[in-house]
């Protein structure tokens, strides 16, 4: 499985972190520690500041003056790195990241599949009934929709015919298909079929134009499926 990596820009510098990780009960920066209320060990760092990280937060959505300001100007970056075992798991991460955002993190950017919020757009999302939502990111290429970081889950990722189509309900359908396959242990393979939405059936078939090539750091070990309306 493949490992999350979760970026938070935060307003305090490298050496003024301590008070900050205490508020979300982090006791040090170090690889493989235990965080209470998390049950797989987390390899937890701070590294300095990046130039242009604005950047990578609006080709996600759009950031106010404000927000733009304060990812412009962060003082350092908490990284948080570990690998899912279940969806226990899971559900104690996205609590963790809550926890950590409420804290006063600016954002989060999901190094393994390029997504990024700014804290006001992921307090807007709702966790609890789409906890994958803020893991995966979403791309169109050439009348094509792709979901980036499903090998996080163990699952490949997904894509579907995106000429002439609402690219936001896409996105939804790739994201709802993502959770039942996760969630409810599916098998992610060629035939599988499966009822996202009130009567709507897909079946899942090999991508024959993946996104990426072997070579590419986005790409998926699992392989695509794409989403076939039956």
């Amino acid at each position: 499985m493949k490992n999350f990596v979760f970026a938070f820009p935060l307003s305090v510098t490298q050496e003024n972190t301590e008070s900050f990780l205490a508020q979300v009960h982090i006791s040090s920066v170090s690889l493989s520690i235990m965080v209470p209320g998390c049950s797989i060990p987390l390899d937890v760092f701070i590294q300095p500041p990046v130039p242009a990280l604005t950047q990578l937060f609006e080709e996600h959505s759009e950031l106010s003056l404000e927000e733009k300001s304060l990812i412009e100007n962060h003082a350092s970056l908490l990284f948080i790195r570990g690998s899912l075992r279940d969806k226990s798991s899971l559900m104690e991460v996205n609590s963790l990241i809550q926890k950590i955002i409420a804290a006063g993190a600016l954002g989060i950017y999901a190094e393994h599949s390029g997504a990024a919020f700014s804290a006001s757009a992921f307090n807007e999302l709702n966790v609890q009934e789409n906890p994958l939502d803020f893991w995966l990111n979403f791309v169109e290429s050439k009348g094509v929709l792709f979901s980036l970081g499903l090998e996080t889950f163990s699952l490949p990722d997904l894509s579907i015919n995106a000429a002439n189509e609402n690219s936001e309900e896409l996105r939804d359908l790739l994201l709802t298909t993502a959770e039942y396959l996760y969630l409810e242990r599916v098998p992610a393979v060629s035939g599988t079929k499966v009822e996202v939405f009130e009567q709507q059936v897909y079946e899942l078939c090999k991508e024959n134009s993946p996104l990426f090539s072997k070579n590419d750091p986005e790409w998926n070990r699992l392989g695509t499926f794409r989403l076939i309306r039956r």
